[in-house]
């Protein structure tokens, strides 16, 4: 009997020849290819899927704000003004006489329609008076005046600074222990202004006074002796409107 150890060298190549002949039988492989688990067969693809893959994704909600809140229009000047009756007092100095100034006062009235965002137009009544002065040895007489003519007040935009332009016709009287003479002609103004509110106002204004006459005759029927004379006054005055 052939010793076992003597033959364990070969049993164990007889394995190993029968084992790699395993291997690469065509049939073990088929058999090995039939335990192997199969992939899963794909879902088809139904009618609505696709329907669905197509259908375009609805757009994104678009951001709400909150409305913005009314504001009401300014309402333009025309208005918030629809003219009214005007006085005003004045005060300053005058010149009938040349670099003789004299006290002067006046008070005005009158009405002012609207004619524009900025501009009214009105009619005056006006009277003032210049003071009894000296100047050396020399004595001036008083001086009274009244006048009626048309006024017109223009507001630079929606600034509460304006101007006022005034003209019309004047009669005036010179009554002294000196001298005595009466006379009339034109006058004509500006000024300058701020309004305070809607009825008060501040004024600086400067007004001529124009006037044929000669102080050394009560009238003017001979050209000759007459001269073209003019008299000044600078006064600050107030104004209420209503």
């Amino acid at each position: 009997m052939t010793p076992l150890f003597r033959c364990l060298p070969l049993m164990l190549a007889a394995f190993a020849v029968h084992a790699q002949a395993q291997s690469i039988s065509p049939a073990y492989e088929a058999f090995r290819k039939k335990e192997a688990p199969q992939p899963a067969a794909a879902q088809p693809v139904t009618p609505a899927t696709q329907a669905a893959a197509s259908e375009p994704a609805p757009p994104a909600p678009t951001p709400t704000y909150p409305a913005p809140a009314h504001v009401a229009p300014t309402p333009a000047r025309e208005e918030q003004e629809d003219g009214g009756f005007f006085v005003g007092v004045q005060a300053g100095q005058g010149w009938i006489y040349e670099d003789v100034e004299q006290d002067a006062v006046a008070v005005s009235a009158g009405y002012r329609w609207q004619a524009g965002p900025w501009a009214q137009v009105g009619v005056e009544l006006s009277g003032g008076r210049l003071d009894e002065t000296t100047d050396g040895d020399w004595r001036f007489a008083k001086a009274t005046y009244k006048a009626i003519g048309a006024n017109a007040r223009m507001n630079f935009g929606d600034s509460p600074w304006f101007a006022t332009v005034r003209g019309g016709y004047f009669d005036a009287e010179v009554d002294g222990a000196d001298e005595e003479f009466s006379a009339d002609g034109g006058y004509a103004g500006v000024a300058i202004g701020v309004d305070i509110n809607r009825h008060f106002n501040i004024s600086l204004g400067y007004t001529a006074f124009v006037y044929a006459d000669d102080y050394t005759y009560d009238d003017c029927d001979d050209d000759l002796d007459c001269d073209f004379n003019r008299a000044d006054t600078v006064m600050l005055g107030v104004e209420a409107r209503f």
